[in-house]
């Protein structure tokens, strides 16, 4: 399945300590607002990406009054993972008693999809966060994309870095590490759009169970980064000038964007706020669901406060979607009823009282 078997929180935000045995499927946080509901999903999320979802410094996430934080997460794969940090800036990771330097091996292990209000800005925001979306499912279904992701970026660092310095004696430099890009490139986009083919299938199975009106006419396009039928190569040699001018590389997968489309127009401009909502909540479920065809086992769902962000009806639907997944489920609310008759009312739940800071079965 994949999931958590245990967790321990200390000194996270204002969780002095928690230790949960979290159920197989369903997880319920209620509580007042500022109780703790996020902060515990935020853990998770630090513990298997390395990042909060609310703050971009390390010191935030840190209890007031204590000097370092520690999540601990036991897998029903059996693996147990880490996270110590200080707020002097020292970091200790571990999976199965290894220190790790990077989140890799733990992302793999803990996969988690975030649904919150932040998540729906993957419309409204620019194309950097559409492509971080659309390279978690490649990540987890391609094992050689980072490596090729990473190529691509030192290329493109040391291309850029060439753009910057004097022209004379650079253009045969350019030319090297401009092949080193294309190679790269044409791995990364090959990657992209194999996962593309197969989460527009996804999301358009899961849009019309979420609206049918909706899963007729919003599509996905994707874009590699340049214009289609030009080879990169030849764009690159020809720009060379611009982008001096520029100072940075206009064309290749660092600029690719996934299209979210009704007809010929951009869906944020034509759909109310609930509808972007039903739309994002669509592509996150088709991760899942894609997910689970690759690797045999569910991502976590990372679920906050959703009865904030959708109407009753619209709510079950999304719940009842996330469900027929088999994933595990952490859904934060202030009231249970709230999430409505299906969730409130299910047996195979765990639910959890969240109040200043300390959570109680």
């Amino acid at each position: 399945m994949g999931g958590l078997t245990q967790l321990q929180i200390t000194s996270f935000r204002n969780i002095r300590h928690c230790s949960v045995a979290p159920h197989p499927a369903l997880n319920i946080l209620v509580g007042p607002n500022a109780s703790g509901k996020t902060s515990f999903l935020e853990a998770i999320h630090y513990l298997a990406t390395g990042k909060s979802f609310r703050a971009n410094s390390v010191k935030p996430v840190i209890r007031i009054d204590d000097d370092e934080m520690v999540v601990f997460a036991e897998l029903d794969a059996g693996a147990k993972c880490g996270l110590r940090k200080t707020r002097k800036g020292e970091q200790q990771l571990k999976l199965d008693g290894t220190a790790l330097r990077g989140w890799e091996k733990v992302a793999r292990e803990m996969p988690v999809q975030l649904l919150d209000d932040t998540a729906f800005a993957l419309l409204s925001e620019g194309p950097r966060l559409r492509r971080r979306f659309l390279d978690w499912g490649v990540f987890h279904v391609e094992h050689s994309f980072l490596a090729a992701w990473r190529r691509t970026r030192k290329a493109l660092v040391h291309r850029n870095a060439l753009l910057k310095q004097p022209r004379e004696g650079q253009d045969g430099q350019l030319a090297i590490w401009e092949e080193e890009f294309v190679a790269g490139a044409m791995q990364v986009t090959e990657s992209r759009q194999q996962y593309f083919d197969r989460l527009q299938r996804a999301f358009a199975k899961a849009l019309r169970f979420l609206n049918e009106e909706l899963g007729e006419k919003i599509t996905l396009q994707w874009f590699a980064g340049w214009k289609h039928g030009h080879e990169l190569r030849e764009l690159l040699a020809q720009s060379r000038e611009t982008d001096r001018i520029l100072g940075v590389t206009r064309y290749g997968p660092h600029r690719a964007d996934l299209l979210v489309k009704s007809g010929t127009d951009r869906a944020i401009d034509l759909l109310s706020r609930g509808q972007q909502k039903l739309v994002v909540s669509a592509l996150k479920v088709a991760q899942g669901e894609l997910f689970f065809e690759s690797r045999e086992r569910q991502p976590m769902y990372l679920i906050d406060d959703l009865a904030a962000e959708l109407d009753a009806g619209n709510r079950a639907k999304v719940f009842a979607l996330l469900q027929s997944l088999g994933a595990q489920l952490f859904v934060t609310c202030v009231d249970v009823e709230s999430l409505g008759p299906n969730l409130s009312s299910s047996t195979g739940k765990s639910l959890f009282h969240v109040e200043h800071g300390k959570i109680a079965a």
